[in-house]
């Protein structure tokens, strides 16, 4: 079975220029061994694209992006909300942009999160959309592993910044169902001058959240590279930027203005010793990398059998959820997010497991979902709702369910893709039984009576 990359499970990302700057240094005091988000699994009753979510992002970046000097509450009332933080310069310490999730943010799911944050870098400070996807990575796990330690904050950011945060919400939790109203996500900044910033990638990238990233099964390679990527351009890019001022030194001192001259000698050898940090951290990552690439190879090799399988989820209200588990020693190697499956009756197929899942509530609905064999998640949901007590039968191809509309109930029949072919012609009990035979349907029609309907078209028999 083919590994995951199960607690990143999003884009990577590289850096182009140099943006607003977010310090690493700052993310290396406490240490959680893993970090995995749990996030919402089930069928949405509103389905938002993925460039709709990115757009939420977007939009607050712009605002940021517009005057990133000076201190700025961007959308304070609404779903989600950034604070633009910008201290004395007097203060040896960072500055941030902080995004709040308030009460009514909608977001369950870290990829999602995530997007937003991608949106937020690419419009405030330049970022290519690879780059700020992996920035966006380590951002949400560097919130994750310092969630709640307000005195880790406390010292590394300027007043202005720690005014904001507080115990219970700074950083991000890793259950969804703690983020609305109690989520302060921190992005540490570097300097910020001349219409310029950048995130420091030194601080989202410390030992802590490296070891974070490596203690899943996968190390989380491929983003551990790409943020590898980033670091040797920032080694570039400030090198490039000492021999400017080194050349602008030694012009201004030919020309006798000692003040420039002393200015770009200063200049050069901060942007020298950015350059030497840089590439030393990008260096050690990608030695790191490599040993883990061996041990990773190595394990490979060992004979391991993965079987998925249903589980009680809530036992109170029948509820069911997948598990992959390692049946050499009956480890958990992967959990679901969702945890709704409403029956026990559940169908693999070359593109996935076909099951009935979710609860009525103003998130979910009940619908039929494609649920991904490896993930674990869906990835394709039914157009229609589902009875909530009907059964999920497969015969000859086609699965059959009951599907509520407008307030009837219908047997209906549907392909391995989720396409709805045939509903029947008369309503039926929202909890009916679907018995099959080869001369029909047989249901229970919304008066209670027996019916049968056509296997070809689910038309009664009788009509």
């Amino acid at each position: 079975m083919k590994k995951l990359l199960i607690s990143v499970g999003f884009l990577l990302l590289s850096f182009g220029v140099f943006a607003i700057e977010v310090n690493k240094t700052e993310l290396e005091e406490n240490q959680q061994d893993s970090i995995q988000f749990e996030n919402y699994g089930g069928p949405h009753a509103v389905i938002e694209s993925a460039d709709a979510i990115l757009g939420i992002g977007t939009k607050l970046g712009e605002e940021v992006s517009s005057n990133l000097e000076n201190p700025i509450a961007v959308q304070p009332y609404a779903k989600y909300s950034v604070y633009h933080v910008v201290g004395s310069s007097e203060e040896n310490a960072l500055d941030a942009d902080i995004l709040f999730l308030n009460e009514n943010a909608g977001v369950d799911h870290i990829n999602n999160l995530r997007r937003i944050i991608t949106g937020f870098l690419m419009a405030a400070y330049g970022y290519s959309q690879e780059d700020s996807q992996t920035l966006s990575v380590f951002i949400t796990v560097y919130n994750a592993v310092y969630h709640g330690s307000l005195s880790n904050f406390s010292g590394k950011y300027k007043n202005a910044v720690l005014t904001y945060l507080t115990e219970d919400s700074v950083g991000l939790s890793t259950n969804w169902q703690d983020w609305a109203g109690k989520t302060q996500i921190v992005i540490p900044l570097g300097v910020i001058g001349q219409g310029t910033a950048s995130v420091e990638t030194s601080v989202i990238s410390d030992e802590n959240v490296i070891e974070a990233l490596r203690s899943e099964e996968d190390k989380n390679i491929e983003v551990r590279e790409s943020m590898a990527d980033i670091k040797e351009k920032e080694a570039s890019n400030a090198s490039e930027n000492a021999k400017t001022a080194q050349k602008e030194a030694a012009q201004a001192k030919k020309e006798g203005d000692k003040e420039s001259a002393k200015e770009n000698a200063k200049t050069a050898s901060e942007q020298q010793k950015i350059a030497d940090k840089k590439g030393d951290e990008a260096k050690s990552e990608r030695e790191q990398i490599a040993k883990d690439k061996e041990e990773i190879k190595k394990e490979s090799l060992k004979n391991e059998k993965y079987i998925t399988s249903l589980f009680v989820a809530d036992e109170k209200e029948k509820l069911y959820t997948l598990m992959t588990v390692n049946f050499s020693d009956g480890s958990v190697y992967k959990k679901s997010d969702l945890k709704q499956i409403r029956d026990k009756n559940i169908y693999q197929t070359d593109g996935g497991f076909i099951a009935m899942c979710g609860v009525n509530d103003k998130k979910s609905t009940v619908k039929l979902c494609l649920i991904d064999l490896e993930s674990l998640e869906i990835t394709k949901q039914s157009e229609e709702t589902l009875s909530e007590s009907g059964p999920l039968v497969f015969f000859k191809d086609l699965y059959y369910v009951i599907l509520n509309e407008d307030g009837k109930n219908y047997l209906a029949s549907y392909d391995k893709n989720l396409n709805l072919k045939n509903k029947s012609s008369v309503p039926v009990k929202a909890s009916s039984p679907v018995n099959i035979y080869q001369e029909g349907i047989l249901v229970t029609d919304s008066s209670g009576k027996p019916v049968i309907l056509s296997l070809s078209n689910l038309n009664s028999v009788f009509q």
